[in-house]
């Protein structure tokens, strides 16, 4: 068989958060963006201002990397996440929260939370529970509480590139809309965080790609040589490839 033809035909990876190659993915994108940096600057300000800080919510926490940023901020968090191979991990990084292993609609969270935080969880729920999941998280806030629903922008380069190989839209300002007039009592707003991917690295560059068309499921992955394609199209730049990764945060205060 011909080599070339071979590697002409290679496809995507397909990858799970718990395989080696999603971690190896996820600490290039790292590495080569602010995203994480810009996030954490904003939600701290919001943090900020709350006039308690009692009780934190994570729903969808992961293994508990962002998690832990917001623990000691708190008197008590409270962690959801029904994914119990990531549950170790999470209980290692946040020893002081309580984890509860179920999906957010069979949770028995107890009290009200100050500050609830769902980060790039809604890519994994059906469009049509996300205004239920919404409103169950909502109902948890405290007076004066803040929740904040994470998303990627979806005219950001990597939304782009999700719909042109795989297709589908990631929009929160619509879930925000629907929100409102059902709840007015809420302030709800879409504020957009900026961030970019900047990497001088073609191999990088394709890494981070492949990473983010993991988003979703892929049950035909694209060929490898499109993407690098697309990459070398849409995002070189004078030798270096940029692309904008910002974030929406949907915003429900009590």
């Amino acid at each position: 068989m011909n080599p070339e033809s071979t590697s002409n035909s290679r496809r995507l990876r397909v990858f799970a958060s718990l395989d080696p190659e999603y971690e190896a993915a996820f600490r290039t994108f790292l590495a080569c963006t602010d995203q994480k940096e810009k996030a954490m600057e904003f939600l701290d300000q919001k943090v900020s201002l709350l006039p308690r800080r009692n009780t934190f919510l994570d729903v969808g926490a992961g293994n508990g990397k962002l998690t832990a940023h917001f623990t000691n901020t708190f008197l008590s968090s409270i962690a959801i996440e029904p994914n119990r191979s990531l549950v170790p991990e999470l209980r290692t990084r946040c020893p002081s929260a309580k984890i509860i292993e179920s999906p957010l609609e069979e949770a028995a969270i107890g009290c009200q939370a100050d500050f609830i935080l769902c980060s790039h969880v809604f890519y994994y729920l059906p469009k049509d529970s996300w205004l239920r999941s919404l409103e169950t998280m909502a109902n948890y806030l405290g007076p004066d509480g803040l929740l904040a629903a994470a998303l990627q922008n979806p005219e950001t380069d990597c939304m782009k590139m999700l719909r042109h190989f795989i297709g589908g839209r990631f929009d929160l300002t619509g879930l925000g809309r629907e929100f409102s007039s059902r709840h007015p009592s809420f302030r709800t707003s879409v504020m957009t965080v900026p961030a970019m991917i900047r990497t001088s690295s073609l191999e990088d560059a394709c890494t981070i790609a492949e990473f983010m068309l993991n988003l979703v499921p892929m049950p035909e992955p694209p060929r490898y040589v499109e993407v690098e394609s697309y990459v070398r199209a849409n995002f070189g730049r004078a030798g270096v490839f940029h692309f904008s990764c910002d974030q929406d945060f949907l915003l429900i205060q009590a």
